[in-house]
This record gives C-alpha cells, sequence and structure tokens, in this order.
C-alpha cells in the first residue's frame, strides 16, 4: 500500500511538471498563431501602447545609507559586582546625569568604616606627636632635654602626617569607587539596551546599557566622483517616503578613497516630531541643478538594457534609446530621445523590432507625482 502511494505521488509530479511545460508551450504557440491567424486574416496583432506625459525633471544625487544616531554610548562599569538596581526601562527617554543602573555596595561600606577608623588613629597618632614636640622644644630651649630627643619626635610627626594624608587618600579612592558603582546617562537621550533585571554579574567593561540621542540622525555614505563635484554642504536632502522630512549636507570630503573611488558623504537629519527611526535604510535625494522639462513614462515601459520600444507612422515596431532617470514612484523621466506624440509600446515582450503591430491605447496612463525636492 505504501509503494502504491509514492508511486501515484511521484507519478502526479511527473505529470504537474509535464502540465506546467505543456501550458508554457501553448502561451508561445498561441502568441505565434495569434500573429499568424492576424496575418493570415490580413491584419497585424495589436499591441497596447502609452504615450508620454509631460514632467518636470531635476538632476538628482540619490544618497543612500543607515540612518544613524547622532551620538550614542555603549556603557558598563570600570569594576566588577553584581547588579542591585535598575532605574530605567528599555525605550525611556532619560537626562545626561540620570542613574541608570548600580552595583552592590555592600564590600564598600565595609571598606569605607575601616577607612574611617585608620584616619581617626592616624589623626590622633598627629596630635599625640604635635603635642610631644610642643613639649620638647620648651624642655630644649630650658636645657631640660638634649636636641636629639627634638629632632627624633619632630621626625616621628612628619611620618605621621603623612600616614594621615595616605588614609584620608584611601577615602577619597574609595568614594571614586563608590561612584563607579553607578552607571549615568552621559548626555540627553533613549534607552536601547538594559539589563532585564537586578542580580547578574557584571565584569569590567562589559556593556550593560546602551543611550541613543535621537534628537538629530546621521545619514552616512559614500559618493561617486561626478556626484561628488555636484554636491555642495548646506544643501538640502529629501528624504524619500516622508513627506517633508529633510536634512542638510554637513560634510562632504573631497578626497575619493583608493580602493572603491568613492568619498564619505555625511546628512544631518533633525529627528524632533518627525517619527524617524535610527538604524534604519533610507534614501535621499538632493536636487543639483535647474528643473527641465522631461516626459514620464511607466516603469514597465523600460528594457533591462535602458532601450524602449516605439511604433513608427507605419505600424512598425522600432527600438529607440533614451536618456532617462527613475523617479521616486518607479516611473521615468525621459530628457532626450523622445517625443510627446511617441507611441511607446507599454511592456515589450509583447513585441518584438520590426514587427508591423496594431496599436492600441492603454487605459494606464502615467502619473505625475510631485518631484522630491521640489
Amino acid at each position: 500500500m505504501l509503494l502504491f502511494t509514492v508511486l501515484t505521488l511521484a507519478g502526479l509530479g511527473v505529470a504537474l511538471s509535464q502540465r506546467l511545460g505543456q501550458a508554457s508551450a501553448e502561451q508561445a504557440e498561441f502568441a505565434t498563431a495569434r500573429e499568424e491567424a492576424a496575418a493570415a486574416a490580413g491584419r497585424a496583432p495589436e499591441v497596447e501602447v502609452v504615450r508620454p506625459t509631460t514632467a518636470a525633471f531635476a538632476p538628482l544625487v540619490v544618497l543612500q545609507g543607515t540612518l544613524e544616531p547622532v551620538q550614542a554610548a555603549d556603557l558598563g562599569f570600570e569594576v566588577a559586582g553584581r547588579v542591585s538596581r535598575v532605574d530605567v526601562a528599555l525605550g525611556e527617554h532619560v537626562r545626561a546625569g540620570q542613574a541608570l543602573v548600580s552595583l552592590d555596595r555592600a564590600s564598600l561600606g565595609a571598606q569605607s568604616a575601616q577607612s574611617e577608623a585608620a584616619i581617626a588613629v592616624a589623626q590622633a597618632n598627629v596630635d599625640m606627636l604635635r603635642d610631644r614636640v610642643t613639649l620638647l622644644e620648651g624642655l630644649v630651649r630650658s636645657g631640660a632635654s638634649p636636641e636629639r630627643e627634638l629632632t627624633t619626635a619632630r621626625q616621628q610627626l612628619a611620618v605621621a602626617e603623612a600616614q594621615l594624608g595616605q588614609a584620608m587618600a584611601s577615602r577619597r579612592q574609595l568614594a571614586t569607587q563608590s561612584a563607579d558603582h553607578v552607571l549615568r546617562a552621559p548626555f540627553d537621550g533613549v534607552v536601547t539596551r538594559v539589563p532585564n533585571g537586578v542580580g547578574a554579574v557584571a565584569g569590567p567593561g562589559t556593556t550593560l546599557v546602551r543611550v541613543e540621542d535621537l534628537s538629530s540622525l546621521r545619514l552616512r555614505t559614500t559618493v561617486s566622483q561626478s556626484e561628488l563635484e555636484a554636491l555642495e554642504v548646506g544643501a538640502t536632502a529629501s528624504i524619500e517616503g516622508h513627506e517633508g522630512v529633510s536634512g542638510t549636507i554637513r560634510s562632504a570630503v573631497r578626497s575619493l578613497d583608493p580602493q572603491t573611488r568613492r568619498a564619505p558623504v555625511e546628512v544631518l537629519v533633525p529627528n524632533a516630531g518627525t517619527h524617524l527611526v535610527a538604524n534604519a535604510l533610507v534614501r535621499a535625494r538632493v536636487v543639483v541643478g535647474t528643473p527641465r522639462p522631461a516626459l514620464r513614462l511607466p516603469a514597465t515601459t523600460r528594457r533591462p538594457n535602458g532601450e524602449i520600444l516605439v511604433i513608427d507612422a507605419e505600424g512598425r515596431v522600432v527600438t529607440r534609446s533614451v536618456s532617462a532617470q527613475s523617479d521616486v514612484d518607479g516611473s521615468w523621466l525621459v530628457t532626450d530621445g523622445l517625443a510627446p506624440e511617441d507611441r511607446v509600446v507599454l511592456r515589450p515582450a509583447t513585441a518584438r523590432e520590426g514587427q508591423i503591430v496594431v496599436p492600441v491605447e492603454s487605459q494606464t496612463a502615467p502619473a505625475d507625482p510631485p518631484r522630491a525636492g521640489l
């Protein structure tokens, strides 16, 4: 029974494959038959065409890259310890200096008490030796004590004062270590990474929190030499897909990378109230010339090599080379090689060069959306 089922499924697979192949062959035969039938009937096959519409073309440089936060910081402790407190949540807005995460300070408390005791002992020793030096100075003046004892007392006082200074330095070091047990925000921003909770042991240098300043975003990318020559610092770059959102070219390095032959460019985009997403891939358009008239065609009219098919006055399909650039909606703006009265084949795969056809006006008219940056 199992063998029968397997053989049946295999047979169905082969039959399906053959059926698909037959369908493709039937479509090709149908197209050929249609042409032959049209020729036999004394008429040419029908081909759907469109006429270009007028549009405005502005020379553009398209910049593509990632919108990075204007500044970001990965934060971790300089000392090891156990996380005892998490004061912020993921996505929370924080202010500069605000506490984010704290480590357990139990060991610091014991060390602090020990340090204070050491300071008290050192201070008492200094006070005692100062009194002794004062007493010996009076005895030496009266001749009741030798000069040697006063010298020894002064040396002992100097040692005691040094020990007091050392104890106070240890207290300052503990205060610094205590501050190192608290992570604070280095600038205003948004928390994009935070520990899940308390109890974990953090090692020195381990990233626990990430803060990103999203008030402005940076688009960093590279351009070719010709594009670099057309760009200027201060020019406006419009972000595609976000109407009314634009940035300013902040830097354009006038030096090409020896390997890639491209130059770095940076665009600063204000993000107050624009709802742009950091670290997203975007495209920006920079108008680099004066707008001039153009003709718009649907994207389907263009062949992969950039050519289009046009129907001449005799109904013959002619290949035409044009100068064009893609617009925001995917349509093509033709600036050279096309006339407003030309009839352009909507789908080049439905016709071939030299073929006599009957052009049929398509119901699909190329749209005329507003140009980015204008």
